[in-house]
C-alpha cells in the first residue's frame, strides 16, 4: 500500500534521517518508538508531505516517484489519502468539533456541507463524542479535543492515519480514552503508523514495531521479537530504560 525507500532529511547541515526505508500494509498498526531527538516525527511529516523530504522515494496511491520530483498534484494526491492526527490536536479554536471536522471535508474535499456533516457526526460518534458536536475546543478537555482530531482523520477516510505522539500533550488519567479510540480504530482494520511512548499500545495492540536512534531504523519486527527479544543493543538499552520508568 504504502513503500518509502532511503527517506533522507537533514536541516541546516544537520542529517536527521539517514535513508529510512519503511513498507505499510492495508490493516497494518506500526508502532515507531525510540528516544527523543531520533527523527521519529520528521519522519511522518516527510512521509505525508507536510516537509519536504532531501532524497529517497514513495510508492503511494498510484504516485511512484522521488520525494524531490513530486509535482504539487502528486503532493495533493498524497496528502488526501492519509490523516494527520497532531500532538497538540491543531484544531480551531473559533469553530466547534463539528465545524472542525466538516471544514477540511468542505474546502479540500468540496463535500456539501450537509453531507459533511453527517460525515462529521458519524466519525464523533465513533471516537464517543456525538454530545460534544456543538462544543468549541476551549469548552473541551484535552483527551476530548485530541479525540475529535481523530475524528477529523476519520471522516476523510484516509488509506492511512498517521499518529504523532497523540497521548504525549495530554494529562494522565485523559491517556486511556484516546488510547481506546486508538484500539477500536485498530480492530476495525485502519492502517495506523503510530509515534508512541505508550509502550503497552506498542506492544499489544501493534502487529510491527519499529525503533528508531539517530536517525536510523534499528529494529524492526513483530512486538513478541522487538519487545520480548530484541537483537541489537541499542534497543535493548531503550527498553531497559523506558521500561524501567514505567
Amino acid at each position: 500500500m504504502l513503500k518509502i525507500d532511503h527517506l533522507k532529511k537533514g536541516y541546516e547541515g544537520n542529517e536527521i534521517l539517514k535513508g529510512i526505508s519503511l513498507d505499510v500494509n492495508k490493516g497494518d498498526v506500526i508502532s515507531i518508538i525510540g528516544p527523543s531527538g531520533s527523527g521519529k516525527t520528521t519522519l511522518l511529516r516527510n512521509i505525508t508531505t507536510l516537509e519536504r523530504a532531501d532524497g529517497g522515494h514513495i510508492q503511494f496511491a498510484g504516485v511512484d516517484k522521488d520525494f524531490q520530483k513530486l509535482s504539487s498534484q502528486d503532493i495533493q494526491t498524497i496528502r488526501r489519502n492519509v490523516g494527520f492526527v497532531f500532538q497538540n490536536y491543531n484544531l480551531f479554536n473559533n469553530k466547534t468539533a463539528l465545524q472542525n471536522i466538516t471544514e477540511g471535508l468542505i474546502v479540500a474535499r468540496k463535500v456539501k456541507k450537509s453531507e459533511a456533516e453527517k460525515i462529521a457526526l458519524k466519525a464523533l460518534e465513533r471516537v464517543g463524542l456525538s454530545d460534544r458536536q456543538n462544543h468549541y475546543p476551549s469548552q473541551l478537555s484535552g483527551g476530548q479535543q485530541q479525540r475529535v482530531g481523530i475524528a477529523r482523520a476519520v471522516a476523510l477516510n484516509p488509506q492511512v492515519i498517521f499518529f504523532d505522539e497523540p497521548t504525549s500533550a495530554l494529562d494522565p488519567e485523559l491517556v486511556g480514552e484516546v488510547l481506546k479510540v486508538m484500539r477500536d480504530l485498530a480492530e476495525s482494520g485502519t492502517t495506523m503508523v503510530v509515534v508512541t511512548h505508550q509502550m503497552n499500545f506498542a506492544r499489544h495492540v501493534s502487529n510491527k514495531v519499529i525503533f528508531m536512534a539517530d536517525g536510523y531504523i534499528v529494529e524492526q519486527g513483530s512486538p513478541e521479537e522487538v519487545f520480548a527479544h530484541p537483537s541489537e543493543t541499542r534497543t535493548k538499552e531503550f527498553l531497559t530504560d523506558i521500561l524501567a520508568n514505567v
